[in-house]
């Protein structure tokens, strides 16, 4: 869920309860690149060919190919969810 907004922005305590995660991953792409990463696994590369190809860190790739998924625009299977047994 998405909480911020132009009338609610998040405050969050100063405890030190919290952890921020993929600091360290550049989590913006060109447009272009987007496209390019889309184009690829749509094709039949993997998530480490793409990586080496555009020469970013396979887990950027994940992500982008997660957010592209979640848009409907990867043909090719990106994830299974397993039903419980």
């Amino acid at each position: 869920m998405n909480t911020a907004s132009l009338s609610n922005v998040p405050i969050l305590p100063e405890t030190g309860g919290y952890e921020f995660v993929l600091e360290d991953l550049e989590l913006a792409f060109p447009k272009h690149q987007i496209k390019e990463i889309t184009k690829q696994w749509n094709n039949g590369k993997d998530v480490e060919q793409i990586a080496f190809k555009i020469r970013r860190h396979p887990d950027e790739v994940f992500l982008a190919l997660f957010h592209q998924s979640r848009k409907g625009k990867i043909k090719r299977p990106f994830a299974y969810r397993m039903k419980g047994g």
